[in-house]
């Protein structure tokens, strides 16, 4: 178990079991991939300086052999990931985490001409939504990286 929910536990055993419930249901769950969920909590952590949750991740990324050079990519917040319906995605996501009120109806329609249903657009704003209360979290806690993570990392 990471730092993360040892810390929660420890603390207040309401708030583990609700942030796992959640954290589950929206990682674990739903249409978009996985692989597209973890590269948009790594991105959004980064940009929100979350070094805890961005280390995280992208040993989860890591984990599930997603392109070394896709995770750079977003690592570095490059304009140059593709495809270009992840790189859209990402974008997206961020938006709704960093500015939700600037979204539009025409940021809707650019991920739906990209072939993304509402279904998913409506789970990429919710994982936007969980990536910052877990942002939040972390930071607050001042939750350092496990030492089996970061020799993960390190390899």
């Amino acid at each position: 178990m990471v730092d993360y929910f040892k810390m929660l536990g420890q603390h207040n055993p309401h708030i583990l079991t609700t942030t796992w419930a959640l954290l589950k249901s929206v990682l674990l769950q739903g249409v978009l991939p996985r692989s597209l969920k973890e590269l948009v909590f790594v991105a959004i952590s980064n940009e929100k300086d979350c070094a805890y949750c961005t280390e995280i991740h992208t040993a989860l990324c890591k984990m599930l052999e997603i392109n070394e050079s896709t995770l750079q990519a977003v690592l570095k917040k490059s304009p140059h990931i593709n495809p270009q319906k992840l790189k859209l995605a990402i974008d997206f996501a961020m938006k709704a985490a960093i500015h939700s009120n600037q979204i539009t109806e025409e940021d809707h329609k650019l991920l739906m001409n990209a072939g993304m249903s509402k279904e998913e657009i409506f789970e990429l704003m919710s994982l936007a939504s969980v990536v910052n209360y877990s942002n939040s979290l972390s930071q607050s806690m001042m939750v350092g990286v496990d030492e089996n993570i970061q020799s993960y990392l390190n390899r």
